[in-house]
């Protein structure tokens, strides 16, 4: 496929082969990328590489197809993502089993569905959805929800960087509008592997340290977020007795019923929290803090009342399911 012959600009000539019928590298590495966002891996496994040193696809007539099939269709991604979310194999069930296991440890057959923790910036607007923080305003100048002052000063920054940490709903937004600098990314998607903006990433690692827990269970915006969603349990749960409640907030943080057995542990993790408030061994003022947005009507009773829901709502924004495409 030669480059065109004709007297158009380069760039131009240059975009006309790199999207030409004869050419379809350009739709093949789209695709991959496609197939990488829903199964965790590529086709390719290394999407930033599809050259004569890259492993070989696993299921090359597939990709092969998909190409095709965004070229014909206008290279409408949509009509990609269509294909695949509606297929079987990504709607078949997670469950594996031993022989599945020693079939095909590393799913790269696709014997099961996927299964791996969603995007760092997923991790952060998943908490705010959960909770009913979240600001869904499209569009406008980037915002800058709280961090540390420390980072934006030398010698963690290069030099002094401004941060005017947003007071109103905007520090909810999607973190796709979050303020990154190149050389300092926003520290709660930081932890969970969203890369700097100095250099091209098609592909980020994903990893499984303490520290994100710590971020989930003790960041300042997450924190926020377990408060917010105690006071949505206890606000909209369809019942105010416990069982109801704790249903409620299982199933917003999940998206599932919680098992008995389930039930019955964050039933004693309520029954501990209510005693310790009793004996006045938690700080009530401390953990709900001074929010203006959320808590300013929280006070006396009511405060004492939200504590041990606010414990539960860690709980839940910290588990594994919570944050994991299953």
């Amino acid at each position: 496929n030669p480059m065109p012959a004709t007297d158009e600009p380069d760039r131009l000539r240059l975009a006309r082969w790199m999207v030409d019928d004869k050419s379809p590298t350009t739709a093949r590495a789209i695709v991959n990328r496609i197939w990488q966002a829903y199964f965790g891996r590529g086709i390719v496994a290394t999407p930033e590489d599809l050259g004569y040193q890259s492993p070989l696809p696993s299921h090359p007539e597939l990709l092969d197809w998909l190409a095709v099939e965004l070229m014909d269709n206008d290279w409408s991604l949509k009509h990609i993502h269509q294909l695949i979310v509606r297929s079987a194999v990504y709607q078949q069930s997670s469950d594996i089993t031993p022989h599945l296991l020693n079939r095909d440890p590393y799913n790269e057959w696709l014997a099961r569905g996927s299964r791996f923790r969603v995007d760092a910036e997923v991790v952060r607007d998943s908490a705010l959805a959960i909770s009913g923080l979240l600001c869904d305003t499209v569009g406008g100048p980037s915002v800058y929800p709280p961090a540390p002052d420390f980072l934006f000063e030398p010698p963690a920054s290069y030099g002094p960087k401004i941060w005017s940490t947003a007071g109103d709903e905007n520090q909810y937004r999607r973190s796709l509008y979050v303020h990154s600098y190149r050389s300092t990314a926003y520290p709660p998607v930081q932890v969970f592997d969203a890369p700097k903006g100095d250099a091209a990433c098609v592909r980020r690692e994903r990893s499984n340290t303490p520290l994100q827990a710590l971020v989930v269970l003790n960041e300042p915006q997450f924190v926020e977020c377990a408060r917010a969603m105690a006071t949505r349990v206890m606000r909209d749960a369809p019942a105010t007795d416990d069982e109801s409640r704790l249903r409620f907030a299982h199933r917003l943080a999940t998206g599932r019923e919680p098992s008995e057995s389930e039930r019955g542990v964050l039933a004693r993790i309520l029954s501990e929290q209510r005693q310790r408030i009793d004996a006045d061994e938690i700080d009530i003022a401390g953990l709900l803090g001074t929010s203006p947005t959320v808590f300013k009507q929280l006070t006396g009773e009511s405060a004492r009342d939200t504590v041990p829901w606010m414990v539960i709502s860690r709980v839940l924004l910290n588990l594994d399911e919570t944050i994991t495409k299953d």
